[in-house]
């Protein structure tokens, strides 16, 4: 492994914490201005990191009304696509209830790039579990 796909993959370890502990400030910090969130609804164009806490409240108050308690992520892998791009899938992402029953299993599949040395996501997408096997 490389240190861009480290370091791509560090961002996303940096992403699941925040995400995890409802920091939303950090997970916002992981991402680059503009950045795009791809859901099954539509594209949501970003146009900075208060837009981004905006659309994660409203996908979190939907979470939480659901039972949410935390993710899982089966695997992860980052794969240059250029200097500074790179493309990263993270497989079987497990939304868990509070009870420990499964919400959702979801893939995402994000583009990052490297910002004046640091990584930062400028696309996340929401795929259907096993979506590259299909």
């Amino acid at each position: 492994m490389n240190d861009a796909t480290k370091e791509a993959q560090n961002l996303f370890e940096k992403y699941l914490d925040c995400w995890n502990n409802r920091d939303l400030e950090g997970v916002a910090s992981c991402f680059d201005e503009p950045s795009v969130f791809v859901l099954p609804s539509g594209a949501v164009p970003l146009p900075n990191r208060q837009a981004l806490v905006s659309l994660l409240q409203n996908l979190f108050a939907g979470l939480e009304k659901a039972g949410f308690s935390h993710t899982t992520i089966g695997s992860i892998e980052a794969k240059l696509c250029g200097e500074d791009l790179a493309i990263l899938d993270a497989a079987n992402v497990d939304r868990i209830k509070h009870d420990g029953s499964l919400l959702e299993r979801i893939d995402g599949h994000y583009v990052m790039r490297n910002c004046d040395g640091q990584w930062r996501l400028v696309v996340a997408v929401a795929c259907t579990s096993g979506w590259q096997k299909a």
